[in-house]
């Protein structure tokens, strides 16, 4: 199964992009256009993780000053989508987008194993209390993604998109639980989440195998499936089963890509 290249399309900065979005909304300031725009592009994978910020290229590029770009890479670094390093002799910071290394990788999928498993187990306790049938429906819309992508990419959602129907779905479960610490703890992790969501569904699709792409569209009707049969360790062992699915793609993808770029 080849690469989604549509993930691509977003990389392309110009001066048209800016006045696209002035067009659309005259009182959005400049640096937050470029924030959207570049928040993009990292989610899409359309700048790929570790590459470094040129903020005066991206300047000439969007026809703008460097005093919106640096302010919108500010905000980036903020919320955790971009890294800043300072060299002991400089007094300038480069700036890189954000990546995991696999032990933080594993790490992070640890904590979502307990966050999102204790989730599901509360919301098969309690499944005559919760809105069961909206969580089915983004199953259902993630597993429909999954299938159409095996048969046709062109006209499949990208990974972006499946990306999106996956952490409204594990955003909807945790916030079901109306456990106002879980959800914290949650929301704390989102936008690594967004970034590892996309993460997970890329590596899946570049592994070429038809099967794993049908187990990946397959998990999230499992886990509401144990949730509506009112059966709480079901429903926290097919959570588990799906983060560690996720967690082996990722880390399995890494390392190959790691050794073939030795």
């Amino acid at each position: 199964m080849p690469q989604d290249p549509r993930q691509r399309d977003g990389c392309r900065f110009t001066a048209q992009n800016i006045t696209a979005a002035q067009e659309k909304n005259p009182f959005a300031k400049i640096s937050d256009i470029v924030y959207e725009l570049l928040e993009k592009a990292i989610f899409s994978s359309a700048i790929p993780p570790g590459s470094k910020l040129n903020i005066s290229k991206l300047a000439e590029q969007m026809g703008v000053s460097t005093s919106p770009v640096t302010r919108a890479v500010e905000r980036l670094e903020e919320n955790g989508l971009v890294t800043a390093v300072r060299s002991s002799d400089s007094k300038y910071r480069s700036y890189f987008v954000f990546d995991l290394s696999s032990e933080s990788l594993e790490d992070l999928f640890v904590a979502r194993r307990a966050i999102e498993g204790e989730a599901a187990f509360l919301c098969a306790q309690k499944r005559t209390l919760i809105d069961l049938p909206r969580l089915q429906k983004l199953a259902d819309q993630f597993q429909s993604a999954w299938q159409d992508f095996a048969k046709d990419l062109d006209t499949a959602p990208t990974a972006s998109e499946r990306a999106k129907i996956d952490l409204e779905f594990h955003h909807q479960l945790v916030l079901t639980t109306e456990n106002e610490y879980l959800i914290d703890m949650f929301e704390t992790l989102q936008g690594t989440l967004h970034y590892l969501s996309i993460r997970s569904c890329e590596f899946v699709a570049t592994e070429q195998k038809k099967d794993n792409l049908i187990v990946m569209g397959s998990q999230h009707v499992a886990i509401c499936s144990a949730i509506g049969l009112g059966l709480p360790e079901l429903a926290r062992s097919a959570m588990e089963r799906h983060i560690d699915f996720c967690c082996s793609r990722c880390l399995i993808n890494r390392t190959f890509h790691a050794a073939g770029s030795r």
